[in-house]
């Protein structure tokens, strides 16, 4: 088989995947995770649902490959922003990407977990879903870090921390999404918001797991 011909095949695969992902976003945003079946998706994507199974092995799998997909866009996203105008300027330029990725998949993770459970949480799908969960965690704490560097103060030493950054960026997203904050405007809401959340990120000393850390050791 020629380098051409090699090339034409794997091409077209990935245009194939590409538009049953986009076909599973279309559903997803009119229906719900309900709304994301093999048929329905073959039905948008305009192709069988035998050609779907070739790349997913069911409407999980299709769902686990967006989520990953999100997790690795918003990393490289959280790697290409500056730094230097410090934490809460950093926080700021990421709530509105992370409002869009949360629009799409992200708050319907949840309902996900609920109807699918843990079944096959040990296939492909979900093992390469951790994956690139630890990419963009590891992305947002390396970014967070540098950023309270820039402006002279140090991030919290606290293995919490990733966490409560993370559920207040998928809170504040939820809130933008639904538009719950109706008397003050989305661009005061967000720099609102990122001043809060970059407050208890800081350290003046040393963090609770620190020294609970050294009350045990002595």
């Amino acid at each position: 088989m020629s380098s051409a011909s090699s090339k034409s095949i794997y091409g077209d695969a990935e245009v194939r995947r590409r538009r049953t992902l986009d076909a599973a976003i279309s559903l997803l945003d009119e229906g719900g995770y309900s709304a994301l079946t093999i048929r329905a998706v073959a039905k948008r994507a305009g192709t069988s649902t035998g050609l779907i199974y070739q790349y997913f092995v069911d409407k999980q799998d299709i769902f686990a490959a967006l989520l990953s997909e999100s997790q690795l866009e918003m990393a490289d996203f959280v790697n290409s922003l500056p730094r230097e105008q410090g934490l809460s300027a950093l926080l700021e330029s990421m709530i509105s990407e992370f409002a869009r990725h949360w629009a799409r998949v992200g708050r319907l993770t949840t309902t996900w977990r609920d109807i699918e459970g843990m079944a096959g949480s040990d296939r492909e799908s979900m093992r390469e879903l951790h994956a690139s969960v630890a990419v963009y965690n590891s992305a947002l704490i390396r970014a967070l870090t540098e950023s309270a560097a820039a402006e002279g103060s140090r991030l919290i030493d606290d293995p919490a921390l990733i966490h409560l950054v993370l559920s207040g960026l998928k809170g504040l997203s939820d809130t933008i999404v639904i538009n719950i904050a109706k008397e003050v405007t989305p661009e005061y809401f967000v720099s609102f918001s990122a001043r809060a959340l970059a407050r208890p990120s800081r350290s003046d000393g040393p963090a609770p797991y620190e020294r609970t850390r050294r009350a045990m050791a002595a």
